[in-house]
């Protein structure tokens, strides 16, 4: 049966194949998505443990329990950043600096691909 399928192609079939991909482009498409999810974890664990601690008490942040996980959640750290003057004044003035320059480069880009699109 081999010889057959051997001599209809003309042994030009040396190759390997699983499904529509081969064998050595499956391994390395498998060795991306190690990689990958490598990248993300270890890029994402500081914003997670950011958020995890930003729902604990003060109490229960200088524990020495487990850190990834929140026993009593609360939500008074955001309300104590979100009524304070002074972080309403810096984030509104940061606000008003990303406006301000997100417009001044919008003006700008607009006028340069103008004079490149002529």
């Amino acid at each position: 049966m081999t010889t057959a399928i051997a001599e209809a192609t003309g042994g030009a079939s040396s190759r390997v194949r699983c499904g529509s991909i081969s064998r050595g482009r499956r391994k390395t498409l498998y060795w991306s998505y190690f990689f990958l999810i490598l990248f993300v974890i270890f890029f994402l664990m500081p914003p997670l443990y950011m958020f995890v601690t930003s729902l604990k008490s003060s109490a229960e942040i200088s524990a020495a329990s487990n850190p990834w996980w929140v026993y009593h959640p609360t939500l008074s750290n955001y309300v104590a950043l979100l009524t304070d003057p002074i972080y309403l004044i810096f984030f509104r003035n940061s606000a008003v600096v990303s406006m301000c320059v997100v417009s001044l480069t919008m003006v700008i880009s607009v006028l340069a691909a103008f004079s490149l699109a002529r």
